[in-house]
C-alpha cells in the first residue's frame, strides 16, 4: 500500500476540483436553454477569462519572488531587521572584547 503525503493529497484534490469545476461549468453553459451563438459567445468569453486568471496564478506560483507588494515590503523589513540585529551583535561583541581586554590588564597591574 502506497503511502501518501499530505502535500500529495492536497494538490490532487486543488486539480480534481479545478478539473471537475471547469468541467461542471462548460456542461452547465452547454445544457442551458439559450440560443447558441449567444452561449457559444458566453463560452468563449468565459473560457478566456478563465485562461487568463489560470495564466496569472501560474505566473505567481512560478515566479514567488515577483510578489505582492506587501510581500515586497515586508522582505525588506525582514532584511532591514537582520542588517540591525547583525550591528548589535557585532557591537555587543566589540564591548566584550573591550572589557575582557581591560578586566585581563588589571591582574596584570596589581600583580606589579
Amino acid at each position: 500500500m502506497k503511502d501518501y503525503t499530505l502535500g500529495s493529497v492536497v494538490r490532487a484534490s486543488v486539480w480534481g476540483m479545478l478539473l471537475g469545476g471547469a468541467v461542471g461549468f462548460g456542461l452547465g453553459l452547454l445544457i442551458a436553454p439559450e440560443e447558441g451563438k449567444k452561449m457559444r459567445r458566453r463560452m468563449a468569453y468565459q473560457l478566456e477569462h478563465l485562461a487568463n486568471q489560470l495564466g496569472t496564478l501560474l505566473d505567481q506560483v512560478a515566479h514567488p519572488e515577483d510578489g505582492s507588494e506587501a510581500r515586497r515590503t515586508g522582505d525588506m523589513l525582514v532584511a532591514d531587521a537582520r542588517e540591525k540585529a547583525q550591528q548589535i551583535r557585532d557591537d555587543i561583541d566589540a564591548l566584550l572584547g573591550e572589557v575582557r581586554g581591560s578586566s585581563s590588564s588589571k591582574p596584570s597591574s596589581e600583580a606589579e
